[in-house]
């Protein structure tokens, strides 16, 4: 009889809860908690306006990203051969325009790390020319470590976070 009831019981509390969260899924969500999602799941917040800069490294991060994408490939196709081209040239370019736009002559730093990058872009998009060559594929995967590591000294050197969603300073009031 009291397993019954304890049975009852239980049925009673889950079938309430139960009603109280469906009549709450038809409330909306306050704002606040939506945002705070957003920061847990690492996804930007959208920004109204980015500057020139922004966009331009941006252009280099999405075409760095196609390419890290398959650095771990152990036979690259003929198609992926051209899109780890396009990306060297594509990187090169923008990096170029970026030296000469945005140079910063009282940082040698800066300037050895951005002149770095754009012949290590040049470099993977030759060796993406000449791919039919023995160790090519070794040759490219090498190449897009030494693009990471010129990212990050730069990034350091500035002191900028290539991710900042997962470096978020608590503020201290």
């Amino acid at each position: 009889m009291y397993k019954f009831l304890i049975v009852l019981c239980i049925y009673f509390v889950i079938s309430f809860l139960y009603k109280v969260n469906v009549e709450a899924a038809d409330k909306p969500m306050p704002t606040e908690q939506i945002e705070g999602t957003d920061e847990l799941m690492g996804e930007e917040q959208p920004e109204k306006e980015k500057s020139e800069l922004a966009l331009l490294m941006q252009d280099i991060d999405d075409s760095y990203k196609a390419v890290e994408a398959m650095s771990g490939y152990y036979k690259y196709k003929k198609k992926q051969w051209r899109i780890i081209q396009e990306a060297g040239e594509n990187i090169a370019k923008i990096t170029k325009k970026v030296r000469v736009k945005f140079a910063k002559p009282d940082d040698s730093r800066y300037e050895k790390q951005m002149k770095l990058m754009e012949e290590e872009a040049d470099k993977m998009a030759e060796i993406a020319k000449n791919r039919d060559k023995e160790g090519s594929l070794e040759d490219q995967q090498w190449q897009v470590r030494r693009l990471r590591q010129t990212c990050a000294i730069c990034h350091k050197h500035l002191k900028i976070h290539i991710y900042p969603n997962l470096y978020k300073k608590k503020h201290k009031e």
